[in-house]
């Protein structure tokens, strides 16, 4: 299905910033509500990069994404933001030689309790729990195939009228090497419910639900060690932004095909080598 496989996850250390909870808004400026996520909503995406000048020189250009300086628990953390709203953040890695990636924070009811069954399932814990500031506790784990995750208490939701708007986050997929212990897992420690909502030879497509679907599940169909969590940004050409992604500096790893979604998908590793999907919405 692809021409080369995902990054391979190393060791995260990333936090999430004080604007992950209450990005600051200026009454002048018309923007989507921010309000407080419920449990089991991805909130915050950071990208851990040893390259941040690079990347925003990549993704401002890419997403017409615009950043500033953040004040996160690391130091030199970089608050990305789309049409003036947080988005996600940039941040180097504590160890050298770590894989550029993106790190995706879904909500949990009890960090500590999360933390402990990612452990305890044969995970590790890169990070935490730890307080980064007063009412937010965060973790840095992976599971036990090795993708990579931020736990968050808490987190804010961009409320849209429809779907978010193009450049924005649209969605995040689960591709593992084993879905079976996978999907049993994330129903015990992250409620997610999961049901089929594609089925053809050879592939199955779950989907992750608490109130509402929130992610999706399927085989990787690409040679890894490690599975991962790929998050999607709404774009309105995909094959446009992916040939953008190459002039950029960045990589195709699967261009639009006719078959996949009707040609509506994208994937692009960025100059480091973090891994995007690209998604016109709707599909058709």
């Amino acid at each position: 299905m692809s021409p080369g496989p995902l990054a391979i996850p190393s060791v995260i250390a990333a936090l999430i910033v004080a604007a992950v909870i209450s990005p600051a808004v200026t009454a002048r400026e018309q923007r989507p509500a921010v309000v407080r996520a419920s449990t089991g909503e991805f909130v915050w995406h950071d990208l851990v990069t040893p390259n941040p000048s690079t990347a925003r020189t990549f993704y401002g250009a890419l997403f017409g994404w615009t950043f500033e300086e953040g004040s996160g628990v690391d130091p030199g953390y970089t608050i990305i933001r789309q049409g003036g709203v947080p988005v996600g953040g940039i941040v180097r890695p504590r160890q050298e030689n770590v894989v550029a990636q993106w790190l995706s924070y879904v909500t949990v009811e009890n960090v500590d309790r999360a933390t402990k069954a990612f452990r305890a399932s044969g995970g590790t814990v890169y990070r935490g729990p730890l307080d980064a500031r007063k009412d937010l506790r965060v973790a840095v784990v992976a599971d036990a195939q090795g993708a990579a995750l931020g736990l968050a208490n808490r987190g804010p939701r961009i409320e849209e009228q429809g779907p978010p708007a193009v450049n924005r986050w649209l969605w995040i997929e689960y591709v593992a090497r084993d879905p079976s212990p996978a999907l049993t897992f994330f129903d015990e420690v992250l409620g997610f419910k999961n049901e089929i909502s594609d089925k053809r030879e050879g592939f199955t497509y779950y989907l992750l639900s608490t109130d509402r679907p929130r992610a999706g599940l399927f085989r990787t169909p690409w040679e890894r060690e490690t599975s991962a969590w790929l998050p999607y940004v709404r774009v309105e050409d995909p094959a446009a932004s992916a040939a953008r992604a190459v002039q950029l500096g960045g990589q195709i790893l699967l261009s639009p095909r006719a078959e996949v979604r009707n040609a509506s998908l994208a994937i692009v590793l960025d100059p480091d080598g973090a891994a995007v999907a690209l998604q016109r919405f709707p599909f058709k």
